[in-house]
């Protein structure tokens, strides 16, 4: 369980950190900027949201994550909005905040610091909402809850509706969820996470329409079941990438990002490597689309397939302990704390 959950982190990181500096381009661009596909950590150019940082360095989508993940720590183990509250307002007085924060996660902040919690979401103030800054850091429920898709995705739920209570937003946060739930299992594959993603969007949904705010947009469900056909079609890999970007979208609309990381986790067959360059290399919103697809396949694969390739640098250029987080984790899996469940729900009623 170790292997798989530092894994997830170190996938998610990898993503992170290689997408900032293909971000907004197009493939072509990103072809004319580098000189080739990119299959590493490469300086961002200036003209990126991350010009002028090292190659290796993250952005908002894992450090998000990762105040998140040492808030609920803090907690002993539990997940409340309460926490994640506390964790995302860390984060917003850190580095990250002011150069990388999305436009719908920068609202609900400005909106928690001077109200104290969300107004009311009018039609109006909906508009433009149903972005990804909750799938992209759904991966901690996951995390802290292997195996149980229900139990992650009321964790996730319990993070993602401090700044995200649309029912897609909760959609993209729960599908993640359960994907990395089920992708740290010793069982999983491909198939089996596909499974618990297309089980975890439908429930996110539902508990989205029922508890939070219906937004008008496309189903992340049958998104992700049409990408996933769209690459069944396609022998070519890179037809495959072409035909997920054309049709599906890239964007930071969650109706796009996350159904393409499911379409690049059937096109990958599970590979890492391939997964997270595909993401890359994709365009567009590449830094989240690597992130979610990163903790995926990192949890599939577990982190010793990528030796110290890349643990050395993400450790050493964002000053994280990545092993340590993984083993504090871990330690609050085995004390067996308070049912995340039945906390949401006693937070939620």
């Amino acid at each position: 369980m170790y292997d798989k959950i530092l894994g997830v982190l170190l996938g998610a990181a990898v993503g992170d950190a290689m997408g900032a500096a293909t971000e907004l381009r197009t493939p072509d661009e990103i072809f004319q900027t580098f000189g080739h596909w990119v299959t590493d950590f490469e300086i961002p150019p200036a003209d990126a949201f991350a010009g002028g940082r090292k190659a290796g360095q993250i952005t908002d989508d894992f450090s998000s994550a990762y105040f998140t993940i040492r808030a609920i720590l803090a907690a002993s183990g539990k997940i409340t909005p309460q926490i994640a509250k506390a964790g995302i307002l860390s984060w917003a007085k850190s580095e990250y905040f002011e150069t990388f924060a999305g436009p719908t996660t920068r609202a609900a902040i400005q909106q928690l610091i001077e109200e104290g919690h969300l107004k009311e979401s009018s039609l109006l103030g909906r508009c433009g909402k149903a972005t990804n800054g909750a799938a992209m850091k759904a991966f901690v429920g996951g995390v802290f809850k292997p195996g149980n898709w229900d139990l992650a995705i009321d964790a996730a739920i319990s993070i993602a509706e401090v700044t995200h209570p649309y029912h897609l937003c909760l959609s993209g946060a729960a599908a993640v969820a359960a994907a990395v739930s089920e992708a740290i299992t010793e069982e999983a594959t491909v198939d089996s996470i596909f499974e618990a993603g297309i089980y975890g969007a439908k429930r996110g949904a539902e508990i989205g329409i029922e508890r939070g705010f219906q937004i008008a947009g496309p189903s992340v469900v049958k998104r992700m079941e049409w990408a996933r056909e769209i690459v069944s079609r396609e022998e070519d890999p890179v037809a495959g990438l072409c035909a997920i970007r054309e049709i599906i979208g890239t964007g930071i609309h969650v109706s796009e990002s996350v159904p393409a990381v499911f379409g690049i986790l059937c096109l990958s067959k599970g590979d890492a490597d391939k997964g997270i360059q595909y993401a890359v290399n994709i365009g567009d919103d590449t830094d989240t689309i690597a992130t979610m697809a990163g903790a995926i396949l990192g949890g599939l694969n577990g982190a010793s397939g990528w030796g110290d390739r890349y643990l050395s640098i993400i450790e050493e250029r964002n000053q994280m302990d990545l092993r340590l987080l993984t083993e504090e984790i871990l330690q609050m899996q085995s004390r067996g704390e308070q049912d995340v469940y039945s906390i949401y729900r006693e937070q939620r009623d």
